[in-house]
């Protein structure tokens, strides 16, 4: 749904946990996420980084610092600030953009890297859309900004471990089993509520979504906040890290 302001309901609530979105238990491994990104890629100075669901630029703003060139796409403007505000205070330079990542700007295009981390708008389901057609067409948006052998690192929610937390009776919303998609409530600082949609996938679903928009898949990978491991996923991994390119 579309609150009041006309805002879509997840960009409410980036909005409203912007000022905090950095105490959260899962942005703490940001160095070693960084560094695992470095040698997973051999990512090189000069090379062009898009980081989509940019956030607070905890990814963004380390890898500019290594003479990336490194530009930020994010719902928020909320985030954005913030991210800003990190570029400045080392010094760096990021081009920062607020925008929908199924619908990225025409403009952008030719990078060498895509970064989508922590469900930085995949698996986050836009207000009345399809859930796996969301996911379809952030994938989509994400290959048209690569160039030809562009390489893409992703994380989606593990629906398995979705699975097996509700086996064990601990839900935190609603699950369809037909769409792998948890709906939940959550109330912001002003009182409102808003009702967001999170998707789910399994590690052979997510290497067939990704190459139906035609990417070639190199890895499914187990995931989770700086726990990011090459070997295949359990049960118990909260992600799946997509590692893929574009032939």
């Amino acid at each position: 749904m579309v609150g009041r302001s006309g805002r879509s309901s997840w960009c409410r609530y980036f909005e409203a946990a912007a000022e905090r979105y950095d105490e959260e238990d899962f942005t703490q491994a940001t160095d070693t996420e960084v560094a695992q990104l470095r040698s997973l890629l051999d990512l090189q100075p000069g090379q062009r980084v898009l980081d989509i669901g940019c956030g607070t630029g905890r990814h963004a703003v380390p890898l500019a610092a290594l003479g990336l060139q490194v530009t930020g796409v994010d719902l928020s403007p909320a985030m954005l600030e913030r991210a800003a505000a990190r570029a400045d205070a080392v010094g760096v330079e990021l081009d920062l953009i607020a925008a929908d990542a199924r619908d990225l700007p025409d403009h952008l295009g030719g990078f060498d890297v895509a970064l989508c981390l922590c469900e930085g708008a995949f698996c986050l389901v836009a207000d009345g859309v399809e859930p796996l057609a969301h996911d379809r067409a952030v994938l989509a948006s994400i290959h048209r900004a690569l160039r030809p052998g562009g390489r893409l690192v992703l994380t989606g929610l593990h629906a398995a471990r979705l699975l097996a937390a509700w086996q064990r009776g601990e839900p935190t919303g609603t699950l369809d089993l037909l769409t792998l998609t948890e709906t939940s409530q959550h109330q912001l600082d002003d009182g409102s509520v808003v009702e967001l949609r999170e998707h789910y996938h399994l590690p052979d679903g997510l290497r067939t979504l990704a190459e139906s928009v035609g990417f070639a898949v190199e890895a499914v990978w187990a995931g989770g906040a700086g726990d990011w491991r090459r070997e295949p996923p359990t049960a118990d991994d909260f992600e799946l890290m997509l590692v893929a390119r574009r032939p």
